[in-house]
């Protein structure tokens, strides 16, 4: 489960990284500032996160008289709040609505998780058994790692535009906000330029080349808003809009009728508020009567 939320902790470093690297106006140096925060987050033994992600897709084109067995254009909201205790121990509340609805609780404590299902009924399962055998929203930022951060920022730094907002205040904190943007140009930078893609055999390097080409519109931009005088990240805020070509995907043989539609548009916008920040208060309970379970599907299905 925690692979659906390593991306905002990418995200936010990458952002630190960038904004650290060419904005000025603050006492702190640009060293100063990327070591306190990616340090600070890191030392943090408690923590509580409240998410909200709209998102926006479409789908154009289908050819012929074909149906799509999904909508076409449809409006996702996704809401989530948690708690974290390191090293770990971490609660999660999740919900969705648009196609249809859906909701989620999961609670890790030590090597067991717990998952309750839209009935209300919690199972147990060691984490071994899990997906990936890890913790769940666990630490958001703080196995971020540095070294590969400071390559994103050399690759990056070309191709991207940093804001400097200054201090503003959020929540009644004052918080130094920093806008990146990034557009298509700057992502192909960014994928080609890591070492997962030279890895790539070169039939699947040619695939991601035909994927970044047929993104016709990309743009996407992360402000974030941290507290200098503790470092601590307090909100990050991603905004996407990608539009599609998929027909550059498709070569159906001569005669033949594709299926596949000629466009695909996504806008998403996520918000996640991070708060209490060490405080003793929190605590993370296992629930009381949770049935002992080695299957994930049974969760989800409710048997």
């Amino acid at each position: 489960m925690r692979k659906k939320y390593t991306l905002p902790g990418l995200l936010i470093m990458v952002a630190v990284l960038l904004a650290v690297s060419a904005c000025g106006g603050s006492s702190l140096t640009a060293g100063q500032l990327l070591t306190n925060s990616a340090n600070a987050m890191k030392q943090i033994k408690s923590l509580h996160m409240d998410m909200t992600a709209t998102t926006n897709y479409a789908i154009s084109g289908f050819p012929g008289t074909s149906t799509p067995s999904i909508p076409t254009n449809s409006n996702i909201t996704l809401k989530a709040s948690g708690d974290e205790v390191l090293p770990d121990q971490t609660s999660l509340k999740l919900s969705t609505s648009g196609i249809g609805k859906f909701a989620f609780a999961e609670i890790v404590k030590g090597n067991k998780l717990y998952f309750q299902n839209a009935q209300g009924q919690w199972y147990v399962m060691d984490k071994s058994q899990s997906v990936d055998g890890s913790n769940s929203i666990s630490n958001l930022v703080s196995n971020a790692n540095i070294t590969e951060f400071n390559k994103l920022l050399t690759q990056l730094q070309k191709n991207v535009q940093v804001a400097d907002h200054g201090d503003e205040t959020l929540n009644g904190a004052s918080l130094r906000h920093i806008t990146i943007t990034l557009d298509k140009n700057g992502l192909a930078q960014l994928i080609k330029n890591t070492d997962q893609f030279k890895g790539l055999p070169g039939t699947s390097q040619q695939s991601v080349n035909d994927m970044l080409n047929s993104v016709n519109n990309f743009s996407a931009s992360l402000d974030f808003w941290f507290d200098e005088s503790t470092s601590y990240i307090h909100r990050f805020e991603l905004k996407l809009n990608v539009a599609v070509d998929l027909s550059k995907f498709s070569s159906p043989t001569t005669g033949s009728t594709s299926s596949t539609p000629a466009g695909f548009s996504l806008k998403a916008d996520v918000v996640v508020d991070l708060s209490r920040f060490n405080d003793p208060s929190i605590k993370i309970t296992a629930p009381a009567n949770a049935i002992p379970t080695d299957n994930p599907g049974v969760i989800f299905s409710g048997a």
